[in-house]
């Protein structure tokens, strides 16, 4: 009799035949991802040539660590596999960790960064001056990626009126760099008053395309100002050396282009403010030494000298309109310019929402039209071996291997019973 079970009971099964029948291990690898939490925890991700695997080190754990962990450290780690129920997920319980090396990529990282510094491409008399008020931007990254999002955020909200173009690249995996290369150099006929490659945070590997020579020798002799806003704080590549200008984050790229712009729109809103202050304190003592002349005047009653200070009236009066008109066409020029700068700020800003929401609405067309699922609705197939691996030759395929058809509407699993050679039928 078939018993029904929750996910649950599986889970649990799982769990015990894991911990029960795989004893604690010491095991060689390498850290390509390390998230140290708030709650004190650490987060890996363990690998070798063949393998990822996830670990964890608990908080007593880790406060006692002789080594702190690092991305591309190799190293000797001791522990024993569990199952976290709620996600369904295996993990690695580290109890102990010791350094080993440095990983294969760390190294290959380490290697070309001091071949590039030796040659001089990261001298900062080499690099170029950001413009400080720059009028057109460059952006390179992908037209999906959050950190496009941020940096269109930035600029709506400090610099609405600075014109962006988007030359899209892959940021991840292999062949990213040449896609980034081919951006630039799209980039180069527009010309820019200067450029920003960006991409969000990620694992050494995911990050490994901008570790790219061929990019960083591109970057290093580009005749654009160029800022490379890559991953998060503390991640560092080699475009990150020889760019012009490295910033933490992508948000933090078009911060730094921006704070000029933000810093003008203070400074005129300041001096508006000022003007306006400046021209009624000079109303209100003109106006109150107008006062006590004529209070004088008239308690004294002296009549011989009643039309000279008449006239020293009348003069301080033509003096004061002066000043105050002089002031006031001064305000109102400024006010004018402020006005049409404003104008062609929200009139640019308006311009380029509407390009980019339009090149939007045609990415998203054709990404609908070749997408997966409508590939395989014309009938196409995807064939997986039993890893979930993609096969796309027949060479690919023995005899007797257990493969996974999968069509628009569903999967069938089949075994291969007979091989035809080169036959196309």
């Amino acid at each position: 009799m078939t018993y029904i079970q929750s996910v649950s009971d599986i889970t649990k099964l799982i769990k015990s035949k894991l911990e029960r029948d795989i004893p604690e291990s010491l095991v060689r690898a390498e850290i390509s991802e390390c998230k140290f939490h708030v709650s004190g925890h650490v987060y890996l991700t363990l690998k070798d040539p063949g393998a990822v695997m996830p670990a964890v080190i608990w908080r007593t754990t880790a406060s006692q660590l002789m080594t702190k962990p690092a991305v591309g450290m190799e190293v000797l780690v001791s522990g024993k596999l569990s199952v976290y129920a709620p996600h369904g997920r295996y993990q690695f319980i580290i109890n102990s960790l010791q350094e080993a090396g440095r990983g294969a990529l760390f190294l290959q990282y380490e290697e070309l960064k001091k071949r590039l510094i030796n040659e001089g491409l990261c001298d900062l008399d080499k690099k170029h001056s950001i413009p400080q008020y720059p009028m057109h931007v460059g952006l390179v990254t992908s037209e999906t990626a959050a950190a496009l999002q941020d940096i269109l955020r930035v600029f709506r909200q400090e610099a609405p009126h600075v014109k962006l173009t988007l030359c899209p690249a892959r940021v991840q995996g292999r062949g990213g760099a040449e896609t980034v290369i081919e951006a630039l150099r799209a980039l180069k006929n527009i010309q820019p008053d200067c450029v920003i490659v960006a991409r969000g945070g990620g694992s050494i590997e995911d990050l490994w395309e901008f570790n790219s020579e061929a990019l960083a020798r591109y970057v290093a002799d580009y005749s654009i100002p160029l800022i490379a806003g890559i991953g998060h704080e503390t991640d560092t590549t080699i475009i990150d050396l020889v760019a012009d200008h490295r910033s933490s984050t992508p948000t933090n790229a078009a911060e730094f282009i921006c704070a000029p712009w933000r810093e003008v729109k203070l400074s005129l809103n300041q001096m508006d403010v000022a003007l306006v202050n400046s021209m009624s304190r000079v109303i209100e003592r003109q106006t109150l030494r107008l006062y006590n002349a004529q209070r004088y005047l008239s308690s004294r009653r002296i009549s011989e000298n009643l039309q000279s200070y008449r006239e020293r009236i009348d003069f301080l009066q033509k003096r004061s309109v002066s000043v105050i008109q002089r002031r006031a066409e001064n305000i109102l020029a400024k006010k004018e310019r402020i006005h049409n700068m404003w104008g062609r700020m929200q009139k640019a800003a308006s311009h380029t929402y509407n390009l980019n929401r339009s090149k939007l609405g045609g990415i998203i067309g054709k990404l609908t039209a070749y997408s997966p699922e409508n590939v395989l609705k014309k009938g196409y197939t995807l064939i997986k071996d039993r890893n979930g691996k993609l096969l796309r030759t027949v060479k690919s395929l023995q005899l007797d291997d257990h493969v996974n058809i999968r069509f628009h509407d569903g999967s069938r699993s089949a075994v291969i019973t007979e091989d035809k050679g080169n036959n196309n039928e």
